[in-house]
């Protein structure tokens, strides 16, 4: 602490300690039949890596969704922040051998069109509507729609999981292998 003179960075480090003094607030609890629905024209393929993303995480695909949306909202900084900190935990080398190995969701090569219905809860559908909205909307005139823009974040969202687990299973291994087990 005595490193940081700056005040700007002192008063932030202050505020990021004070928020994790306190613990995360629950989601609260909906009805998913009263829920805002939006439907997202989508392909299986994508669907199924949600799905499976959520029960590895012991959510469902909804969740994962309504997740990979609020990221992206977000600026994708929670993600960004997780990947530097695993890259950094084993080395720039080790962490570009094993991210050469992940590869990347094509959202090109998916075949099988389905329509997923996202179900909104309460606490965060404004800030999806309004915030989706506004993404669309800054992306111009480039033909942007809100189901094209929801599938990108989709689609970041595997591919971010996807490099966070790799890098988690590498910094476990080496841990392993580390304290000789």
């Amino acid at each position: 602490m005595s490193s940081l003179m700056n005040p700007i960075a002192i008063a932030a480090l202050n505020r990021a300690v004070a928020a994790a003094r306190k613990s995360p607030t629950p989601r609260p609890k909906y009805n998913s039949r009263t829920a805002d629905k939006f439907v997202i024209r989508g392909y299986a393929e994508l669907f199924a890596e949600l799905d499976a993303i959520g029960k590895h995480q012991g959510r469902s695909m909804n969740s994962e969704a309504v997740a990979a949306i609020l990221e992206a909202l977000a600026g994708q900084r929670r993600n960004a922040a997780l990947t530097g900190i695993l890259k950094a935990h084993i080395g720039a080398e080790v962490a570009s051998r094993v991210l050469a190995e992940v590869p990347d969701f094509d959202l090109t090569k998916c075949s099988t069109p389905r329509n997923f219905v996202l179900r909104l809860p309460p606490s965060v559908r404004d800030t999806i509507r309004e915030g989706v909205t506004n993404a669309v909307a800054v992306k111009g005139g480039s033909g942007g729609s809100m189901n094209s823009w929801v599938l990108d974040a989709l689609v970041e969202w595997v591919n971010s999981q996807r490099q966070q687990y790799a890098l988690l299973m590498a910094s476990i291994a080496m841990e392993q292998i580390a304290i000789g087990a």
